[in-house]
């Protein structure tokens, strides 16, 4: 991430949740979001549970920004962009306040006490959620946002149900995370939601969840990482899964769109990434994705969005929209040994309950928690490929605003609830 890092700001407000010492100011640098038992006792960590840092800012970062051609970890897909860090969350969340004028000061809207950013960004990842319905705040926000250009792009969630705020909202692009072979991870979130402006690309599948991880799973994202426990320590590399890796590729493929093509619309980046999206892959093997088969699944139109993004063709969309025609496909045909061995299992994962029970007694006093597993220690030597840089989040053209919270293992996945209802997670 050398060299790849714009000037940005810390909006977290809260001096425990930061962990800085002190509220909002211009350093977003994230000095780690680890919760010791000590921590406990403080009203705004009350509950959060013990926890290592998670530097989950960083992971993004490298897949939208790493350097490329180094012969190092993995190549970030924003060849030559860079990286506007907005820091919105820290130790057990954000608060919905920090968050929206994070977005907004990355946008380059005025907010108060913050002076102006001067590198506005196009697009906006958000790589967290809550179990709340999408808010008047939310919606309001992102409409002002849209109304300027700015596009919002959101991680579906991992909690294998109904996609996560602010992915539910009006106007953003949610983002489902697909295993390798193109079906649903077994935990990445679906729903009708995505119908209208979601879309589906790679975010890992990890083999601890589901009964068919022993057979289908795939190794996850490589990306930069850190492996300090409390504080900044050693760069490094690592695999991880959830829609909030996902969702950058998202975000990275519309920040290429702009290279090509500085003056295409916010409706124009959505129009491209949906003409220009692969189907999504049938098989035999697979149910069709739903609340009585929750898992690995396959996706459709009205479950995940429009179809497989396919950067290469959004690309050639947004140099000539008008004359864009999107290539003629068949949809994939998935018929492997391994995929009839774990059809003959059963279903990947069991009905979720919660699809039965009404919205409110579901998400009442949560915000919820978004479980990304995150596969432990290095892909590749990581000697000085973080540079400075432990972010908390990021943009080039891209601001992301993201936060995660991790404990660790061979590989990790949160899945504890939310301790208040103000606060969103990452995902």
């Amino acid at each position: 991430l050398a060299g790849r890092v714009l000037p940005g700001y810390d909006f977290v407000s809260d001096p425990a949740v930061a962990n800085d010492g002190d509220g909002r100011d211009a350093d977003p640098a994230d000095p780690g979001d680890g919760v010791v038992a000590a921590d406990l006792g403080h009203a705004s960590l009350a509950g959060c549970g013990v926890s290592r840092s998670s530097w989950h800012g960083t992971a993004v970062a490298g897949l939208l920004g790493a350097v490329t051609g180094n012969g190092l970890g993995g190549a970030g897909i924003l060849r030559g962009g860079q990286v506007l860090p907005v820091r919105v969350a820290g130790r057990c969340g954000a608060s919905v306040a920090d968050i929206l004028d994070g977005m907004r000061w990355a946008a380059g809207l005025p907010v108060a006490g913050a002076p102006l950013n001067p590198h506005p960004a196009r697009i906006i990842n958000l790589s967290f959620g809550g179990a709340d319905a999408c808010g008047p705040a939310y919606q309001a926000t992102i409409d002002e946002l849209r109304a300027i250009g700015v596009v919002v792009v959101a991680a579906a969630g991992n909690e294998h149900g109904g996609a996560r705020r602010p992915a539910n909202c009006q106007g953003v692009i949610g983002v489902v995370a697909l295993n390798r072979d193109g079906f649903k991870t077994h935990y990445s979130n679906f729903g009708p939601e995505l119908a209208v402006q979601g879309i589906a690309t790679v975010g890992g599948d990890d083999a601890q969840g589901g009964a068919w991880g022993s057979l289908v799973a795939d190794g996850g994202l490589v990306t930069t990482w850190n492996r300090g426990s409390a504080g900044p320590g050693t760069a490094d590399y690592a695999g991880v899964f959830g829609t909030s890796f996902a969702a950058p590729l998202v975000a990275g493929t519309l920040g290429l769109m702009l290279s090509v093509n500085p003056g295409l619309d916010a409706a124009q980046l959505l129009e491209g990434l949906r003409r220009s999206a692969r189907p999504h892959v049938l098989s035999a093997h697979i149910g069709t994705c739903s609340a009585a088969n929750p898992g690995r699944c396959l996706c459709n139109t009205a479950q995940c969005g429009a179809g497989i993004l396919d950067a290469e063709q959004a690309l050639r969309y947004a140099d000539n929209p008008a004359a864009y025609v999107p290539p003629s496909r068949t949809p994939a045909l998935l018929d492997s040994p391994e995929l009839a061995r774990a059809y003959a299992l059963g279903a990947d994962r069991p009905p979720n309950i919660a699809a039965t029970t009404s919205t409110a007694s579901a998400t009442a006093g949560t915000a919820g928690t978004s479980g990304m597993s995150q596969a432990a220690g290095s892909a590749s030597g990581g000697a000085g490929a973080l540079a400075p840089g432990w972010l908390l989040a990021l943009g080039m053209g891209i601001a992301v605003l993201l936060w995660l919270r991790l404990t660790r293992r061979a590989w990790v996945r949160d899945g504890a609830a939310a301790t208040s209802d103000r606060r969103d997670r990452r995902s």
